[in-house]
């Protein structure tokens, strides 16, 4: 007989990093944890299912695997990730497809598999790990930006058509947080000259802030309180600088917005 008073979460990238500290503090509220990832890495404290959220078969293979441990789904974190950065026009269409499969496919292919068994059961809620750069698109990071939009669109659709099923869809919106991604972005530094030092400057500007951010366990405790509301809002953005600039873009003109970014990131 299947115990839905026990809560189960499915958490992708939990090795480190954002993934990890929200699993950990899920663990923390009494849920069973399962990290889906291709490493286990810091998450030695939880289920590891060895998962590369790019491939239908292995996630597949892992949710099946949680379904037949615990009966039921109760929340998915979509939070694999990866970065890279450059000028779009030296960007290798390899690395093109590499962070649209992880940040944006990984996500949707996660949260349609995991889609079927919440229907089926009437409940479960998906919270995806977006992006400030998802509303303030930042150049030399139009990839990463460009998938992390699509993620928050895709999030309010799919919180649509499963509403009806008691399933409910939010998105993250994070700022700056300190953690091993910066190091591990893909940079691209090709064409640094033609573009007047614009690319290292920006790319510098971005680990510098990074560096500087807040720390993983701010958002894990923000995705804590949403998870815990009855009616999850379809964005929450974390931290307050990035909820003063998230909310600052209902008053500012598009134009002004683009300026802004094109002075602290382009020029």
């Amino acid at each position: 007989m299947i115990d839905k008073k026990q809560k189960v979460a499915v958490v992708t990238g939990a090795g480190s990093g954002i993934g990890l500290a929200i699993a950990r503090q899920l663990k923390k509220e009494g849920y069973i944890v399962y990290n889906l990832s291709r490493h286990q890495g810091q998450a030695q404290d939880m289920s590891f299912y060895p998962c590369d959220v790019t491939s239908e078969e292995q996630v597949k293979a892992a949710l099946t695997h949680v379904i037949k441990e615990q009966g039921h789904i109760s929340v998915l974190v979509c939070g694999a990730g990866m970065g890279i950065s450059g000028a779009v026009e030296f960007i290798s269409e390899e690395d093109e497809k590499q962070q649209m499969e992880v940040n944006l496919m990984g996500a949707m292919r996660c949260a349609r598999l995991a889609a079927s068994y919440m229907r089926e059961q009437g409940e479960g809620k998906i919270l995806f790990l977006s992006s400030l750069a998802a509303v303030f698109p930042i150049p030399f990071q139009a990839h990463y930006a460009a998938g992390k939009a699509a993620v928050n669109v895709f999030s309010d659709a799919l919180g649509m058509e499963l509403k009806r099923f008691s399933v409910q869809c939010s998105c993250l919106i994070i700022g700056d947080v300190k953690t091993g991604f910066t190091a591990a972005r893909r940079k691209n530094q090709t064409g640094d000259q033609l573009y007047g030092g614009a690319i290292s400057r920006s790319v510098a500007r971005m680990e510098h802030d990074e560096q500087n951010g807040m720390s993983p366990d701010v958002v894990a405790k923000v995705a804590i309180r949403t998870l815990r509301r009855r009616h999850m809002p379809s964005q929450k953005p974390v931290g307050a600088g990035c909820t003063f600039l998230y909310e600052l873009l209902r008053f500012l003109p598009h134009r002004m917005v683009l300026s802004l970014l094109y002075q602290l990131y382009a020029r």
